[in-house]
Parts: C-alpha cells; structure tokens; sequence
C-alpha cells in the first residue's frame, strides 16, 4: 500500500512542478521555440486520461491495503477473542477446582475437631468414672475399716482376738516378713509372698491359725527356704506370750517356734 501511495504522490507532484514550471519558463521563451514546443506537447486529452489512470491505479491499492488491513484485525480480534476465551476457561476450571479443594478441607477440619471433642468428651467421662470409683473405694475402705474395728472389738469383748487384736510382728530371721493380727484375721508377708488367714486367741495365751493362703511369686533358694519355715512355724503356733515387745509362739509341745519383735501397726 506504501509503494502506491508514494507513486501516487510523485505523478502528482510532478505533475504540479510541470504546471508550475511551464508558466514560467513559457513567459521566456522566444515565439518560435513556443511554436515549436507547442507542436511537440501530447494532446491534453492524452495527460488527462493517463493522470486519471495512475489516480485510480493508486485509489486501487489504497482499497486493497485496507482491506487486507481489516482483515488482518479481524483475524487478530477473533485470534485474541480465542485466547481470552481459552483463558477464562481455564481460570474458571482452577477457580472450581480450588473451591473443591477448600470445601474437601473445610469437611476435614470439621470431621477432626468433631472427633478430637468426642475424644475429650470421652477422656472426661472415664476421668469422672474413675474419680467416682476413687471415691466410692475410700468410702468403702473407710466402711470397711470401720467394720473391722467394730468386728474387732465385738472379738476381743468375746475373748477370740485378745491382745494380739491390732498388732504386727516382724521376724528378724527374713528381710521383709511380718505377721499383723486384725480382728479375727491374719495377714503378712514371708519374706517373699503375702499370706492372709483367720486366727482365734484367747486371753490365757491360746492361740488357733486357721489355713493360711499365699502368692506363688519364685524368689531366690535361700529366700524360699526361710519362707517354707515362717509360714510352717505359723501354721504349727498353738500358743503365743506377748514380753514387752516380743511375741513368742510355741507349738502344741510348748516348743518356740517363732519369737518376733512388735513392728508399727499400719
């Protein structure tokens, strides 16, 4: 479109210098040169119809540049409509997939929070249960000691607890044994396992253990031994004195069996 525009532009201009230029140099030129110049000028029909052509030739390519002008920016309209298409798309699909996203976290986050205050709820409860039971168990032990110092002292009013009644003796010949005497029972450790038993003493030095249960822990050889004697002399005791503090248990033959010394009563 360039090139026929500056075509165009120079045939007129030319054109223009010729006029301009003819009008001055016909005023200096001599009668004869213009009568010859005159004969060899081309017929002003011919100047005419050629301006005309190169005129139109030139108002050609102008329609054509602005066509292929138009169409170039038609192209490059739909060209760009397209992308800008594609682009909201594919921002419209993110947008979707992150709101997903979000709502898939969100159900998450609500499904944890609600099972973490289950769990606290849950923790509360078994920690309220085991309070209770704490509680009911001292008012029990409390119950129960109260009962035993009442069954007690209903036994030694009976003369079947005596002076053995709320005592504990330790023995010297095992690290750890002892024998407790409460109400109408026994109880201790041998040296290795617990026993618990029933007893019944009279005030004269009297004295019946009945059979004793123990634990089936193993301990070392020596242990053992001194164990099978403490529990043995126990079971054999038919009488016991109380010097001090020192408690003597004696068989049916009247032989000691056992001589342990008073401990602090827990």
């Amino acid at each position: 479109m360039k090139k026929w525009l500056v075509s165009s532009v120079s045939v007129l201009a030319l054109l223009t210098l010729a006029a301009c230029g003819g009008e001055d140099e016909e005023a200096a030129r001599t009668p004869a040169e213009t009568t010859t110049e005159q004969a060899s000028e081309p017929a002003p029909a011919e100047t005419e119809s050629e301006v005309e052509r190169e005129v139109g030739e030139a108002g050609d390519a102008i329609g054509d540049a602005a066509r292929e002008t138009g169409e170039a920016a038609r192209a490059a309209t739909e060209e760009a409509g397209e992308t800008l298409r594609d682009m909201a798309g594919t921002a419209n699909e993110a947008a979707q997939g992150a709101g997903e996203t979000a709502s898939r976290l969100r159900n998450d986050a609500e499904e944890a929070a609600g099972q973490a205050a289950e769990g606290a709820r849950q923790l509360a409860d078994d920690a309220a249960s085991a309070l209770e039971d704490a509680a009911n168990g001292l008012s029990g032990a409390a119950d129960g000691a109260g009962a035993a110092e009442t069954a007690e002292n209903a036994l030694a009013a009976a003369g079947l607890a005596g002076p053995l009644a709320g005592t504990r003796w330790a023995w010297a010949d095992a690290d750890g044994a002892f024998v407790a005497f409460r109400a109408s029972e026994i109880s201790g450790n041998s040296g290795c396992n617990s026993f618990t038993g029933t007893f019944e003493a009279g005030e004269e030095g009297a004295l019946e253990i009945g059979p004793l249960a123990s634990t089936r822990m193993a301990c070392a050889e020596a242990v053992m031994a001194a164990e099978a004697e403490f529990l043995e002399a126990l079971q054999s005791a038919s009488a016991y004195a109380i010097d001090g503090d020192t408690l003597t248990l004696s068989d049916a033959d009247g032989n000691a069996v056992l001589v342990l010394d008073r401990a602090a009563a827990e």
